[in-house]
């Protein structure tokens, strides 16, 4: 018979605050107001640790919610500390009953945590002011929430992620805590809610900001969000939902080091960015509280910081730094210090350190968004973040996880051991010979860049006058060909034909997205591409090189080339070459 029992789930809501005292007031009342709604409050999910365990149901509405709001201010200069301290006290002089209703759900019990840098020491980033809002409910309130919970009592710690210009939909909380405790079971028959990000759709503030991008975004099936992973985080930050343990175990966000250690760090930092192997296993990941960036900083107020007797990185732990972040010179002629980086991209550098770690993604949809997402024109990190930096930490993350990783078969559904090896031993072939590919290139590590055969494009005069792309730094030439040269011959020759493949950038409606999703294109992940090319012949098309045909039809490929920009026609030439999305061809850009 199931078991029916009362059951708790933590949830924090992680808000990093660094001068935002005109949004500020609105984003964490969104975040302290949240409801349980009437369709959830029947809802029954299994919770047993596996599905080999008694089965234990429950209902929403048996479930003890423990919600804080925990807001660190990363050295404001602004009103924002004021405006906390302001809220703090509202809060903490009103209590809520937990099972107070109103007509729209329950309303859940929430506690407001305010921690603080001092402003003189200065702005560290956003993934340190999350790392210390994640540590604020032990640091100061453990003794308060023990009492909430009995030793017996089963628990699930989740963290939720907001930024401090955003606002949250009142059932957020509970739509989430849903997704979450809906998941089933990998085939090692482990709760999937362990190791899976959930994010869920959004709107914009204003309505009509980025629209392409948000359509996207909020589009992805299930394996659009996997397949796509080296062109963006395909799950938006501000809608992340986790595991406080798998966070944990993850190392937690990347910091910006402190300014009196910066120097003398960085020399053990760089032995994380060190090149993998082909036989090198993954490391065991620390599940401690203190397995964080090993660096040493000041005292915080309000913050018992566990990690300050650390004094270099731990080794153990996956981290995305580029090497160009230590050799500040190399690949941008730029000076600007190490810590100017290692501050940017934070959800960028943990997204992929958590599908290194094998972990799963997941886009909860709902009729209503449950965030409404702030764009302020150059006012962001993100907005502020160089594109150049982006693209290196995805070309050493697509190195680290297929070039030279093992994905866990659990973490697609799909075990690609044998597609893993592919790269190193064939070779592989840039798709784009323009700026992004050449990037692409200059971003890969020297021994990985050796592996580049080809680069291959439709610009009749990258292929029939330049020919050849001569770097060196790398100390040899990649010759330019046409995309056909990839696929199987077949009778069909048009070698009259000079346009053949070429994309036509000016036509109208360029950017419409549904008309690319719905396009003809073969796009699910394990059906191999249409292997027919139609098309102009090598020696006709291309230039003379010593590659046989053979080789390069076998060759996996990088493409780096925009995708939904053409009304499907590179998707369209995409799929005429026989490959396997998220197997020998990956999508970076």
């Amino acid at each position: 018979m199931p078991v029916h029992e009362m059951f708790t789930v933590k949830v924090d809501v992680i808000i990093a605050v660094h001068n935002a005292d005109t949004t500020l007031e609105e984003t964490v009342r969104s975040a302290m107001h949240q409801i349980i709604p009437p369709h959830l409050q029947t809802a029954q999910y299994n919770v047993s640790s596996t599905d080999t365990d008694v089965r234990r149901l429950i209902c929403m509405s048996d479930i003890q919610f423990d919600v804080c709001v925990c807001c660190y201010d990363d050295a404001s200069s602004d009103g924002s500390m004021r405006i906390l301290r302001s809220l703090q006290e509202e809060f903490d002089s009103t209590t809520t009953d937990e099972k107070s209703t109103e007509a729209k759900g329950t309303i859940l019990q929430t506690k407001l945590l305010v921690g603080s840098a001092p402003a003189a020491s200065g702005a560290r980033g956003a993934g340190f002011a999350r790392n210390q809002a994640v540590k604020l409910r032990d640091s100061l309130h453990q003794e308060i929430y023990n009492e909430l919970q009995s030793p017996q009592s089963p628990c699930r710690h989740y963290l939720c992620i907001l930024d401090s210009d955003d606002v949250m939909h009142p059932t957020r909380i509970a739509e989430q805590t849903s997704a979450v405790l809906s998941l089933g079971y990998d085939i090692n028959k482990t709760h999937l809610s362990n190791k899976t990000l959930v994010g869920a759709t959004f709107n914009r503030i204003p309505d009509d900001a980025t629209w392409h991008y948000s359509q996207w975004a909020n589009s992805l099936t299930d394996e659009r969000l996997y397949l796509e992973i080296f062109r963006e985080c395909t799950l938006v930050q501000p809608t992340w939902f986790l595991s406080k343990s798998w966070f944990q175990q993850l190392g937690c966000y990347v910091e910006a080091l402190a300014v009196e250690i910066q120097s003398d760090s960085a020399k053990d930092m760089a032995t994380v960015n060190r090149e993998p192997t082909g036989e090198e296993t993954k490391p065991a990941h620390d599940t401690t509280n203190n397995a964080k960036h090993g660096v040493k900083r000041k005292k915080m107020c309000d913050v018992d910081d566990t990690t300050q007797n650390q004094s270099t990185f731990d080794a153990t732990l996956y981290r995305l730094i580029h090497s160009s972040e230590f050799l500040n010179t190399q690949n941008t002629g730029d000076s600007k210090p190490t810590n100017n980086t290692l501050r940017l991209a934070e959800d960028t550098r943990f997204f992929y350190a958590h599908l290194h770690a094998g972990g799963r993604l997941h886009l909860h949809r709902t009729q209503t968004p449950l965030v409404a997402y702030r764009h302020r024109c150059g006012m962001s990190q993100s907005s502020n973040t160089p594109r150049k930096l982006l693209l290196k930490l995805r070309a050493k993350a697509w190195e680290d996880i297929v070039f030279y990783g093992k994905r866990d078969a659990n973490a697609n559904g799909k075990d690609d051991s044998d597609d893993d090896s592919i790269w190193k031993k064939r070779g592989f072939a840039i798709w784009g010979a323009g700026r992004d590919g050449k990037e692409f290139l200059k971003s890969l590590s020297p021994a990985v860049a050796s592996r580049v055969v080809c680069f291959v494009d439709v610009d009749k005069k990258k292929i029939e006058q330049i020919k050849w792309y001569h770097n060196a730094t790398l100390g040899f030439r990649i010759p330019i060909l046409h995309f056909s040269d990839l696929g199987s011959k077949v009778d069909i020759d048009d070698s009259d034909n000079d346009n053949f493949g070429r994309i036509d950038k000016g036509r109208g409606e360029s950017n419409n997205f549904d008309a690319v999703k719905n396009a003809k294109v073969v796009e699910s992940h394990g059906t191999v591409y249409a292997k027919r090319i139609v098309g102009k012949s090598s020696k006709s098309k291309s230039n003379e090189s010593s590659i046989c045909s053979d080789v390069l039809q076998n060759l996996p490929v990088v493409v780096c080339v925009a995708m939904y920009r053409t009304n499907g026609a590179l998707e369209s030439n995409v799929s005429l070459i026989g490959r396997v999305e998220g197997s020998n061809l990956w999508h970076i850009n």
